[in-house]
């Protein structure tokens, strides 16, 4: 038996303890026995339960939101960042302090929000609203540069396709409509900063249009012989594509015709001048052309002479003189000297007038009909 009070061992007869010196109450055998010796062991079972209860517990907690963590990171690694948000939120919910749980769930909402404002930037382009469009990417980018890491490289690749998506189409809009070089180079320069496949298609399209257009540039100086204009117009799409056939051949084509008119308008320009020459001699020598002489006698025995003449000048002529010479019957000259035309100044295909009247003719002359009038030259002045 044992003291309940200090523990030391007694009779099972003894009142007071010699120990302690307390009183030692008598209780009923069975249960004062059974107390003391299960008492301690049942103590132990209980807390030993309890703290094994709670062990499996609190772990049965955290693998469940372990699991959830990883449920989420194998759906963010696949983009279903709506659904790994979920399961971050879940694992936070289920284990208090998990703080990699936290931070993906914040890194989730970003990459929630990130999609949503590439979504409103891909609604923007379709309607060909490029500048906000791209404003919504430059916001979406500000909101990932708050994180690193892999997940981070994923969303980066994301914004940088929506980015060269919304650029390539404001390309392929801006290139629409243009009617010169210099209204495409600009596009062309933008597309060729692109280094992407979209881009240099696009870029392709632009140099392509930019031929055509020196192509159609160049024939139509082409037509009306303005060789130095073609060839600039061809020279300005080969800045472009240096080796482009079509051009390369316009322009052989132009070279050649350009010296084949040279050499004709060469051919033109002698000729004009030996025209120039044979009319400058015409007009020097042979500017005036006599329609016709003719002799009368007036009332009063006047022997009166008329004529007409033309100009065959190609400038107009004037002060034009014709000495002439009158023939009796026998051919003799009885007179002659000079009388001017009238008009004064004949022009090209003009006619004028002579006329005059030979006075005191010899008495002894009897039939003045049977004279006649001969224009030896005419003179006159060109203008």
């Amino acid at each position: 038996m044992y003291c309940p009070h200090c523990g030391k061992k007694r009779d099972k007869n003894d009142q007071f303890c010699i120990s302690c010196g307390k009183e030692l109450v008598s209780e009923p055998k069975g249960i004062r026995s059974f107390i003391v010796r299960w008492l301690p062991v049942l103590v132990f079972f209980i807390i030993g339960s309890s703290l094994t209860g709670y062990y499996y517990y609190e772990e049965s907690v955290t693998n469940a939101a372990i699991r959830s963590f990883e449920q989420g990171e194998q759906l963010a690694e696949k983009g279903d960042y709506k659904e790994a948000q979920n399961k971050f939120e879940k694992a936070t919910a289920q284990r208090a302090q998990f703080p990699a749980a936290e931070l993906n769930q914040n890194i989730m909402n970003s990459a929630v929000t990130i999609e949503d404002t590439l979504d409103s930037a891909e609604k923007a382009r379709k309607k060909d609203n490029y500048t906000d469009a791209l404003e919504l990417v430059d916001d979406a980018e500000a909101e990932l540069n708050q994180y690193k890491g892999p997940l981070m490289t994923d969303l980066q690749n994301d914004i940088a396709s929506v980015r060269t998506t919304v650029m390539v189409a404001e390309l392929k809009f801006d290139m629409k409509g243009k009617k010169s070089i210099e209204e495409l180079q600009p596009v062309l320069t933008r597309a060729e900063t692109l280094e992407v496949d979209e881009a240099k298609e696009v870029a392709n399209q632009i140099r392509n249009q930019i031929i055509e257009f020196s192509l159609n540039e160049a024939n139509k100086h082409l037509k009306d012989n303005r060789f130095s204009k073609a060839l600039y117009a061809v020279e300005d799409g080969l800045q472009f594509n240096s080796q482009n056939e079509k051009l390369l051949n316009l322009k052989t084509v132009i070279e050649k015709r350009k010296n084949a008119f040279e050499e004709e308008q060469q051919k033109r320009i002698e000729q004009a001048m030996v025209a120039a020459a044979k009319e400058e001699e015409m007009n020097r020598t042979n500017a005036i052309e006599l329609i016709d002489a003719k002799t009368s006698v007036t009332e009063y025995n006047e022997l009166k002479i008329t004529g007409s003449v033309k100009s065959k000048a190609t400038v107009p002529v004037s002060s034009i003189g014709a000495s002439y010479q009158v023939l009796d019957s026998k051919g003799k000259v009885f007179r002659k000297g000079e009388v001017y035309i009238n008009p004064e100044t004949l022009y090209p295909e003009d006619k004028g007038k002579f006329d005059f009247t030979i006075y005191e003719i010899d008495k002894e002359v009897k039939n003045l009909d049977e004279y006649t009038v001969q224009i030896d030259h005419f003179t006159w002045y060109v203008e």
